[in-house]
Parts: C-alpha cells; structure tokens; sequence
C-alpha cells in the first residue's frame, strides 16, 4: 500500500497557492482550502488521511475542499507534464484508487468524492470519479 501511495506523492507535486481559495488549515508541507465553514472538520480528517498515509512530500502541498452538491472535490495541483494535458493511465489509476481509499475512510458519512486534478490555480484540468 505504501508503494500506492508513494506513487501519488510522485504523481504530484503541489505547488503554492495564494490567499483566496477559501479558509486555510496549515501544516507542515500540506495546507488544506476549504470553502464553506461547515466543512472544516471533514478538512482537518483530510489533512489527517494525507498525513498517516505518508502523502505529504518534502515540497509545499495544497488541496482544496468543494462541497458541489453533497459531492465534495478533493482538488490537487499537478506536477508539470511535458503535454499538461495528459495524465498517463497509470496516474489515473493512482488517482482512482486514492479516489476509492477517501470514499472509505475520510467521505465515508457523506455521499462521497471526486479527484479534481488543477492546475496551479485550481482551475479543473481532470476529473476522476465513478
């Protein structure tokens, strides 16, 4: 499992966000935007999935939390591919298995999650759901 894993840290890389993506949980290497207020504590279980599954790499990284109509979108910023455009199926299989892992664990009392890869300023490049 920790090879899964290691291979998302790989996959990407976050990088830094400005002010204006929401509120802001803070911590070593990983912050965590979230829209709406209420979701602070589901944020906080985020953070903490990423951290106990050794996600959080040695570079700055950032996610942000939208709730789109009781589905939430966990947004990650990708690393620079030399064709942004392409996630390579393995990636997107890392992806969907990380994807399956959060429904399980951090969405489990909500109607679940999509992976949202961005760009560096959370603009949606990819969806990964069902």
């Amino acid at each position: 499992m920790n090879r899964f894993f290691f291979g998302i840290v790989i996959l990407l890389v976050f990088s830094a966000c400005s002010a204006g993506y929401g509120n802001k949980l803070e911590g070593k290497n990983l912050n965590v935007y979230f829209v709406d207020r209420s979701d602070e504590a589901l944020a906080q279980r985020l953070g903490k999935f990423w951290k106990e599954n050794d996600l959080v790499g040695q570079a700055e990284q950032n996610i942000r939390l939208v709730n789109r109509k009781g589905i939430y979108d966990v947004q990650l910023i990708a690393a620079e591919h030399e064709n942004e455009q392409d996630l390579v199926f393995i990636e997107m299989k890392l992806l969907i298995q990380l994807r399956q892992q959060l429904d399980t664990t951090v969405f489990k009392d909500e109607k679940g999650c999509r992976i949202v890869v961005c760009d560096g300023s959370f603009k949606p490049n990819y969806v990964i759901s069902d």
